[in-house]
């Protein structure tokens, strides 16, 4: 959670309560337009499986329990149980302290009751309620999380009033204020129907202001990497606009920039299996906000080693050529996870998988050494791969070029050579004879030198293509994978600002 800088008082809306209310009783949601659109079977299908709550296990570090799934029928509290409940929701607004409200449903784990506390607590409090869960702390997440949901299958709390909860515009927006521990206590909840409602609230206020709101865009992501997979695809799928709204906010510096929210909805996107273009959309559109933040960096090289094919397709034409849009912004992918520092959790292996990706490009093609013609999968695949090797050079140009990383740049081109020598062993660097017959210090000290005299020129400063290029054998391949990867390097600009 965000760094608060909000400086206003504390809310005294518990001193307004009446304190001879009756007893809190379930009740029967109202068939408004968001509660027909979202709050079809429920206690159905939906929410009997153990899978949306293992998602939210996933994304949230499984700090969030796995919640009963059964049944749930709010019950009037006793005039004790009231009592304390109503004492209770007072202290906790009053001293704007949620534990008043965790120390009651950890006293009374009966779903039931804490469905009946929950339903009590939305009815009276309405938008300050969710002005006050957002206080919470981590370890308070669980238990209020478990709460609203045995609340909402029990139809003790709606839909309608869940978004009256969502502060307006202005209302925790401003001046550092989030809502992302709320989103968290949606998202922990694991019930697609809650998460959904939430998150389309979050994106009807942020459209209607028309106005930045980085608050919003990381208490959207965080939500819907609450989401189970299929209906994670579902969302994107039914509101193909909403992700852009929420990317290009996601980064503010002040509220957004050192979350963890785009790193937990990508490594989502990346649980849905195949890729969908959708999900590869997503990804695509994340490259521009990933920035320096290591969370967002570290999933999106989750997401492109788990996907690089499909990705890889989808940004190729029909000849298997990169367009120029995607050789930009995978250019940029590869500033940001091959030479931009911080260093990030699993970046060693993400080095690792890209060598070993195109090592395997190039053992296939060796297939059809001596094709004469070579067949149209394999010039495809040549022209893939020259594409491929062009945005990572392009890559370290944007490093080195736009964002003056040099030194960044350097090694991070030099550790991703040198880890070629077990894939490529017998390759040739011009000028420098075979690899083995130097020593692998040698070869880095002298790529290092010749990066920083000449970091502008890769195509002559590294040879990273030509270890690829020089070790196709078929010539035909080996041209059609040079144009490929000069297209490419070229081209890259094109892509950065879409």
């Amino acid at each position: 959670m965000s760094p608060r800088i909000d400086r206003r008082a504390p809310s005294k809306l518990g001193s307004n309560l009446q304190k001879d209310a009756e007893p809190t009783q379930a009740r029967t949601p109202t068939a408004t337009t968001s509660s027909v659109k979202y709050q079809t079977q429920r206690n159905a299908d939906a929410f009997q499986g153990a899978a949306p709550r293992g998602r939210a296990q996933v994304a949230f570090g499984n700090t969030v329990a796995a919640l009963n799934t059964n049944a749930v029928t709010a019950q009037a509290l006793t005039p004790e149980q009231e009592a304390s409940a109503e004492q209770a929701q007072v202290d906790a607004t009053n001293r704007q302290d949620p534990s008043y409200l965790t120390n009651w449903l950890k006293a009374h784990p009966d779903p039931a009751q804490q469905a009946a506390f929950m339903d009590r607590f939305f009815q009276r409090y309405g938008p300050a309620a969710g002005q006050l869960l957002d206080k919470a702390s981590e370890e308070e997440l669980p238990v209020l999380s478990a709460a609203l949901d045995a609340a909402y299958r029990s139809g003790a709390v709606t839909l309608d009033e869940l978004t009256a909860a969502v502060g307006s515009h202005g209302a925790g927006s401003l001046s550092g204020e989030t809502h992302e521990t709320l989103a968290k206590i949606i998202a922990g909840t694991g019930n697609p129907e809650l998460i959904t409602a939430y998150a389309q609230r979050e994106l009807e206020i942020m459209t209607a202001s028309n106005s930045a709101d980085p608050a919003r865009a990381v208490a959207i992501a965080t939500a819907l990497a609450g989401l189970p997979p299929d209906k994670l695809q579902e969302f994107l799928k039914n509101n193909p606009d909403a992700l852009g709204h929420v990317l290009k906010n996601i980064n503010d510096p002040i509220i957004g920039g050192g979350t963890e929210a785009l790193g937990k909805l990508l490594d989502a996107a990346s649980a849905i299996q195949p890729a969908t273009p959708e999900s590869i959309k997503l990804f695509m559109d994340s490259i521009g906000h990933l920035g320096d933040n290591p969370e967002s960096r570290a999933a999106a090289a989750r997401f492109f080693t788990q996907h690089a094919d499909a990705i890889l397709a989808a940004a190729s034409d029909a000849s298997g050529s990169i367009g120029s849009a995607g050789a930009g912004k995978l250019s940029e992918f590869f500033t940001r996870t091959l030479f931009t520092e911080p260093s990030f959790e699993g970046q060693e292996a993400f080095h690792s998988f890209i060598t070993s990706k195109l090592g395997d490009m190039q053992a296939q093609l060796e297939a059809e050494a001596h094709a004469n013609p070579p067949s149209q999968d394999a010039q495809r695949l040549a022209r893939s791969m020259g594409s491929l090797v062009g945005a990572i050079e392009g890559g370290f140009l944007l490093s080195v070029e736009e964002l003056n990383k040099r030194n960044e740049a350097v090694e991070g081109m030099a550790g991703l050579i040198f880890k070629l020598k077990d894939l490529l062993p017998t390759s040739s660097i011009p000028g420098l004879g075979q690899l083995q017959n130097l020593t692998i210090d040698q070869i880095q000290n002298w790529v290092t030198e010749a990066l920083k005299k000449n970091p502008d020129d890769p195509q002559d400063a590294i040879p990273f293509h030509q270890l690829f290029g020089e070790s196709i054998s078929n010539p035909a391949l080996r041209s059609v994978y040079d144009s490929a990867r000069l297209t490419s390097l070229e081209n890259r600009e094109l892509g950065l600002n879409n």
